[in-house]
């Protein structure tokens, strides 16, 4: 397997593993957050934050990395499928990686001061923002993820 091949693979994989990341919270956790008590919420969200920080920079890392890298091996055929669909992608990506560094990050950094005996009273509110950022990553993830996977098959399909 060349380096080429193992580029895509890594990109595909880890923009997937992203697009699933974000599209699982906001299908699934986003609808049971109104229904959990402040208290609740806060120790949801602090105990998901403690195990996602830990491997969240990697993955996104890899995921940019590996599409930029797999964009600047094909850069040379700029006219192709292929390079366009990479480029979109990784814009899609780039643009998530700094939603998530203006918005989530600091956002997660400030519910690990909250106290889950003692909520914020503006809770919903001052959370309402990262809610908007993940749907807005979901969407973008997802997206890179597809554009990835056609560039991939199209590769695939043409036999180089």
């Amino acid at each position: 397997m060349d380096l080429v091949t193992i580029l895509r693979v890594v990109a595909v994989v880890s923009a997937g593993l992203l697009a699933g990341i974000f599209l699982g919270y906001r299908a699934g956790v986003h609808y049971a957050v109104p229904e959990l008590s402040p208290s609740a919420f806060v120790q949801l969200q602090q105990m998901i934050h403690v195990h996602y920080v830990k491997f969240m920079p990697p993955l996104v890392l890899a995921a940019v990395l590996s599409t930029l890298l797999w964009l600047l091996i094909v850069r040379s055929q700029w006219r192709t499928a292929e390079f366009w669909l990479v480029a979109v992608a990784a814009c899609a990506l780039i643009v998530s990686a700094a939603a998530t560094r203006a918005v989530s990050i600091p956002l997660n950094k400030q519910l690990m001061t909250w106290s889950v005996a003692s909520p914020p009273p503006n809770l919903r509110e001052a959370w309402a923002p990262w809610e908007r950022v993940n749907t807005l990553r979901s969407v973008l993830a997802t997206g890179a993820l597809v554009l990835q996977a056609l560039a991939l098959s199209l590769k695939a399909a043409s036999g180089r």
